[in-house]
């Protein structure tokens, strides 16, 4: 399958810093109420990029990377793109034939020229009529450290019982008392699956955003091999992206 994507353009990335919790969630959408989104044809789709500074990893903190991102990320795309079926999608080489097809470009289409990203700035809004950017943050595991410390914890006790009664007749049987004990948690890290995702769209013809979205998850991680859920990060991203293509204008 070819690559669809293409390098260019910088992106306005949105930086949500999330201190990690059990479970936490956050969505913000953004779009332009005087955008007829009915309208556009061509949609340039930019490489995703990829970002690791939404966590504090000072000291003993530490961020692993969900491996194979580079690959698994664009797969989930291309997945979620066949809802925009009645569009045309388009990469940066479609972009970059149709300039230098155009008889009144008459500068250099050469990447190494000075002047080629104002030029395809300028052109872009001749050839596609939206762009599509996707930025990842903080895809992986955080790993927040903490000192040894007690901790006072409830938990259920089941023991058995016999009584006499006023009858002279006797019942036994088995009945839950809640009681407190003091653990000790030795030092360590708090694990959690993160995951970050910013897209949006742009209009190439005005030159602005019409429309952008961010949704950041992370939930402690359950232990399950090497200390913490090797998919824990990968079902947050699907979900990510289930939310953002159900919401995304150009897939109603």
């Amino acid at each position: 399958m070819k690559k669809i994507f293409g390098g260019f353009l910088a992106g306005v990335l949105v930086l949500i810093v999330l201190a990690c919790q059990p479970a936490y969630a956050a969505q913000s959408e953004w779009r332009d109420a005087d955008y007829n989104f009915a309208t556009p044809k061509f949609v340039l789709l930019m490489e995703p990029k990829f970002a690791y500074e939404g966590y504090d990893t000072s000291g003993r903190n530490k961020f692993n990377r969900f491996p194979y991102a580079a690959d698994k990320i664009p797969d989930m795309l291309r997945g979620k793109l066949q809802g925009l079926a009645r569009h045309r999608l388009v990469n940066l080489d479609y972009v970059i034939k149709q300039i230098k097809a155009d008889p009144a470009v008459t500068e250099p289409v050469d990447p190494l020229s000075p002047g080629y990203a104002a030029l395809l700035q300028r052109e872009l809004g001749k050839h596609v009529d939206l762009v599509l950017y996707l930025d990842v943050r903080d895809y992986g595991w955080f790993l927040e450290w903490h000192e040894a410390y007690m901790k006072t914890e409830s938990y259920t006790e089941r023991i058995s019982y016999k009584r006499k009664h006023s009858d002279g007749t006797e019942s036994e049987g088995w009945t839950d008392v809640p009681r407190t004990r003091v653990v000790y948690v030795p030092a360590g890290h708090y694990v959690s699956d993160c995951a970050e995702l910013a897209i949006r769209l742009y209009d190439a013809k005005a030159g602005r955003d019409v429309w952008k979205y961010t949704d950041s998850r992370n939930r402690k991680s359950p232990p399950i091999s090497n200390g913490y859920d090797p998919s824990g990060p990968e079902s947050m991203m699907k979900r990510i992206f289930e939310e953002a293509f159900r919401r995304m204008p150009l897939a109603q």
